[in-house]
């Protein structure tokens, strides 16, 4: 007969487990000092953050352009208009993350970001706080399906793009 513990594991078995898991334990620690802490990717460099973020800024115009194409159809989809609004929504509220310090001109990357978006922190924080609830109202006139209630809020939300460009972007050049 062997001994039980109180939950109905012999000791030999039990004391195998205990040795399994303490291993696997021991090899994880190795593994996360070895890795300095963590086992994702190193920190993105100053040129990652740049490029995603121009890849953001490019998707948020193009799901501007997928609204405004639906609003001059006459007859928008509502899907198609909806969300391309959602996208636009959901980045709205990342934007102030997108311009850590350091991502600017000194990266030696080509950025229409000016550098009163690091010198006026608080003023750009301020102007990409309003974004996000034209955005969403935004979602909402999208989902109506009209092209005059999209069409307003497609220009109420870009007013506020546009108020925020002039004092931190670099205008593109004149063609």
């Amino acid at each position: 007969h062997v001994k039980s513990n109180w939950y109905g594991q012999s000791k030999r078995r039990h004391a195998m487990r205990f040795k399994v898991w303490t291993i696997a334990i021991f090899i994880v620690a190795a593994a996360l000092t070895a890795s300095g802490g963590y086992l994702a990717a190193a920190d993105p460099t100053p040129t990652d953050i740049i490029k995603a973020r121009q890849e953001h800024l490019k998707d948020m115009g193009a799901s501007m352009k997928a609204i405004v194409d639906q609003v001059r159809s006459g007859s928008p989809d509502k899907t198609i208009a909806t969300d391309a609004a959602k996208k636009i929504a959901a980045y709205s509220r990342q934007i102030p993350e997108w311009f850590p310090k350091g991502t600017g001109e000194e990266a030696g990357i080509k950025t229409a970001a000016k550098p009163e978006i690091w010198a006026q922190p608080d003023d750009f924080q301020a102007a990409a706080e309003k974004l996000p609830p034209e955005a969403d109202k935004l979602v909402e006139a999208a989902a109506t399906g009209d092209a005059a209630t999209i069409g307003a809020q497609v220009q109420a939300t870009g007013r506020v793009c546009g108020g925020c460009h002039k004092i931190f972007r670099v205008p593109p050049p004149e063609h």
